[in-house]
């Protein structure tokens, strides 16, 4: 084993509050403008009516600047946090058990400091509140990876990259994106320094939030071993980073007597033949089905590009970055990509390898100016259609 070469620059005192203060006022106000957009759309507009398999989710119908944030998963999460898992009365299918726990505990533990009222409406608000503040933590470590990476001025268009994504709404609405892309980065930001117990636990912490947090244990170890760690380390990073699922699934064991209740629920939305091969076998026989028919479709196809741009950008992620993070990255991409295109679009987002690159591109003599204004102004219109249309309750789940 060798260690790496690649070591984490230092940052001066005087110059990294002011790059995270940069940071920070291109991530507030990019969301302040989406939160204008969803309140006035939401005023001027009638949302959708809902999908048979939609759960209610008008938890905040009186506030049309919060409203927009919670819809869909938000009422699976809302029903795990507020009736727990296997409750009877709970709309989520098998009682929630289709949904990791972290995201929804944290709901409950602040509505229960807050001391409010505890309705549907106060655990939507709660979930958008933990979202936001996940989200500007994980702008800050976003802009420090990047910078010990490739310097300032990358790390800021990575950030302005990020922000106008397509799909990085869902980073500010009532789902666990935000959590799940804190953790990750806390992993990665922790073993560059090689504090391996905190990455470990980072990495715990994120298979309690979604299934593919089971990918940050291999990244870490992958990252370890390259850069020389003692085998004690490795040993607690392979017990650590899947314990938040061992947990989960050997409550759902114990309760429920059934060990694999996750996937039992997670089965009543279909798999990969429904999220996969039924799109394939429609884009390659039926394209003009696909384009013109339900406009759903349009969602899978804007998933599938992201999906072959992210690939085509695994090259210079492997060339360009550290071990850990080409590695998390990869299989991010990879094991997402062939197991679903459906949300598939914000499934992608934490896959920070990509973002990072795509912050060296925008910075490329080739690409700064008109190339690189046109990408982002193109990104930031559609990432304002995708937000509208998700306040207004169409699938883009």
């Amino acid at each position: 084993m060798r260690a790496s070469k690649r070591a984490p620059i230092t940052l001066g005192g005087a110059t990294f509050p002011h790059l995270i203060g940069r940071a920070l006022a291109i991530a507030i106000g990019t969301r302040f403008a989406l939160a204008i957009i969803a309140w006035m759309s939401l005023r001027i507009f009638p949302r959708f009516s809902s999908y048979p398999a939609q759960l209610p989710d008008s938890f905040l119908s009186q506030h049309p600047f919060l409203d927009g944030w919670a819809r869909w998963d938000t009422s699976h999460y809302v029903a795990v946090a507020q009736l727990g898992y296997g409750n009877p009365a709970s709309p989520s299918p098998q009682g929630g058990l289709g949904f990791f726990p972290l995201y929804p505990l944290l709901m409950r533990a602040l509505v229960a400091i807050t001391g409010v009222e505890k309705t549907a409406g106060a655990f939507a608000v709660a979930g958008i509140v933990i979202s936001n503040i996940c989200f500007l933590v994980a702008i800050a470590l976003l802009v420090v990876i990047t910078t010990e990476v490739a310097g300032e001025r990358v790390a800021l268009h990575t950030v302005l990259l990020f922000c106008v994504a397509p799909f990085s709404f869902f980073f500010n609405a009532a789902y666990s994106e935000s959590l799940f892309l804190v953790l990750v980065l806390l992993s990665l930001w922790f073993a560059r320094r090689g504090q391996w117990w905190a990455a470990g636990m980072c990495a715990a912490l994120g298979s309690a939030t979604r299934l593919v947090g089971l990918a940050i244990g291999p990244a870490l170890l992958f990252m370890a071993w390259r850069r020389g760690a003692k085998p004690k380390d490795l040993l607690v990073i392979a017990l650590l980073s899947p314990s938040g699922l061992v947990a989960f699934f050997t409550y759902c064991a114990l309760k429920f007597d059934d060990l694999f209740a996750y996937f039992n629920a997670q089965s009543e939305w279909g798999g990969w033949t429904e999220h996969v091969r039924f799109y394939a076998e429609l884009f390659i026989k039926d394209p003009k089905t696909a384009i013109g028919g339900d406009p759903r479709h349009l969602i899978i196809i804007l998933n599938v590009g992201l999906l072959v741009l992210f690939l085509a950008l695994l090259p210079m992620v492997w060339k360009r970055l550290d071990e850990g993070t080409a590695m998390l990255t990869t299989l991010l991409i990879v094991v997402q990509g062939a197991a679903t295109w459906v949300s598939l679009g914000r499934y992608l987002m934490p896959a920070i390898g990509v973002l990072i690159v795509g912050g060296i591109l925008l910075t490329h003599p080739k690409i700064a100016g008109w190339p690189r204004d046109t990408i982002v102004v193109s990104s930031a219109m559609l990432l304002s259609l995708l937000t509208v249309l998700f306040a207004h309750g169409f699938w883009v789940v």
